[in-house]
Order: C-alpha cells, then sequence, then structure tokens
C-alpha cells in the first residue's frame, strides 16, 4: 500500500533517546553531545531529516518541523499535500494556548494526525531508521569533539538519504525513489544538513546578560552585553 503512495503524502515524526546507547552514552556525556534526535521520514521514499538538541522539548520538534516544511517547498513539494503523523508524546501535544508542531504544519497548509495510543506500529517506518542508525552509526563511532560528532552524522545522513540501498525499499537509496518518480522535484532534496536545534533555538531566543551595578535598577537594552550563541 505504502509503495502506492504519493511522494511526501505522510512524513512520520519522532523522537529518539540517545542516552540509553552504550558506545554513545560516555561520550555524549564526556563531550558534552546531544541527549535527542528528532526524526522526520517520509514513510513512500524513505527520505528522512533530524536534527539533535539536549532537551525534549515542543519548541524543538516545531522547530524541525518548520525547518522540513520550508526545505520540502523550497525543492518543488506541495505542502498542502503533505500528512504529518505523530505520536502523543508531549514534544507533540499542544493545547489552546501552547501551540505546537500539528499547528505549525496545518499553518503552512499541510494535514496532521496523532496516531491512536499504544498503536507504534503505525510509527514502524520512523522507528525502523531509528534501529538501522543506532546499529551502523551509534554502536560504531567514536568522537573526538563535537565538530567531529557533526561532521560524521552529517555524513551518515548525506549517505543515508542519497546512496544507502534500502532492503525494505527495493534495495533502493530514497533518492532513487525520488528520481524514479517525479521529475518535478529537485535532487537536492536528499541533501539535508542535520540541524544542531539547540543552536538555531539559542539564535531564536538569544541569551542576554546584564552588566553589573550597584543596586537593583533595569539596565537599558542598549547596555546589555549579549552572551556568545554557541
Amino acid at each position: 500500500m505504502k509503495k502506492n503512495w504519493r511522494l511526501f503524502q505522510q512524513l512520520s515524526a519522532d523522537t529518539k533517546y540517545l542516552q540509553d546507547i552504550p558506545h554513545y552514552w560516555p561520550q555524549m556525556t564526556g563531550l558534552g553531545l546531544p541527549k535527542f534526535q528528532y526524526t522526520v521520514r517520509d514513510v513512500t521514499s524513505g527520505l528522512t531529516f533530524v536534527g539533535y538538541a539536549d532537551e525534549l522539548s515542543k519548541s524543538y520538534s516545531t522547530l524541525l518541523a518548520e525547518r522540513v516544511s520550508a526545505h520540502l517547498a523550497w525543492h518543488g513539494v506541495e505542502l498542502a499535500g503533505v500528512e504529518w503523523q505523530t505520536d502523543n508524546g508531549s514534544e507533540f501535544l499542544e493545547g489552546a494556548e501552547h501551540r505546537g508542531l500539528p499547528s505549525a504544519v496545518q499553518a503552512l497548509g499541510s494535514g496532521h494526525h496523532y496516531i491512536p495510543p499504544k498503536a507504534y506500529t503505525w510509527q514502524s517506518d520512523v522507528e525502523t531508521v531509528h534501529s538501522l542508525q543506532e546499529r551502523e552509526f551509534f554502536h560504531r563511532e567514536v568522537f573526538r569533539s563535537k565538530s567531529d560528532f557533526w561532521s560524521k552524522v552529517m555524513t551518515y545522513w548525506y549517505y543515508f538519504n542519497i546512496a544507502r540501498p534500502n532492503r525494505g525499499k527495493e534495495n533502493k537509496s530514497p533518492l532513487d525513489h525520488i528520481l524514479e518518480r517525479t521529475k518535478t522535484i529537485s535532487p537536492a532534496i536528499a541533501s539535508w544538513k542535520a540541524l544542531d536545534l539547540s543552536a538555531l533555538h539559542r539564535q531564536y531566543f538569544p541569551r542576554y546578560q546584564s552588566a553589573k551595578r550597584g543596586h537593583d535598577l533595569p539596565v537599558h537594552p542598549s547596555r546589555m552585553e549579549p552572551q556568545g550563541s554557541g
């Protein structure tokens, strides 16, 4: 059934906890590497978009959804034909006053629905890619520094989307599927750069440190010293 779906007819979004990977945990704690992976996968082609952060947060899932939507639209995908699927985790839920991923993608013209409670098989496509990556990447790689982590994780996802044959999808890469099925979507859509969501979020909400004063009076914004964005 999924083979007959349109490209990007459904995007499945999920998060992966990285703290419980034995090989990665000492490196994560020693080097200050990300604790969570936010993942979005096209069910039809297998094309995968990821971002990393230090917390499980509605802000990060929404930020990734906005970036993925912009990436899709820029490379020729009609957002009105995209349906997002998520589980009922706190990073995807929203209330009347606290909006998140569902409202963000709907504002851009796409749809969204939650899976039924405990219907975990509905997310099998994105869960499968988590399992593959853990075995192929997090159980194997040794990182010397933060920059080394980012270099290797970006290389892995370029490989996954552009060149890696997927046994569950006719031994073709996600890019192979896209090239076979359409000429209106740019092949550059597969060149997704893994995002540092924590750093991006700080750009939206910079932190300021007030200059020290002798008594408790507010400091004029022009006199405040911004901290480094990291």
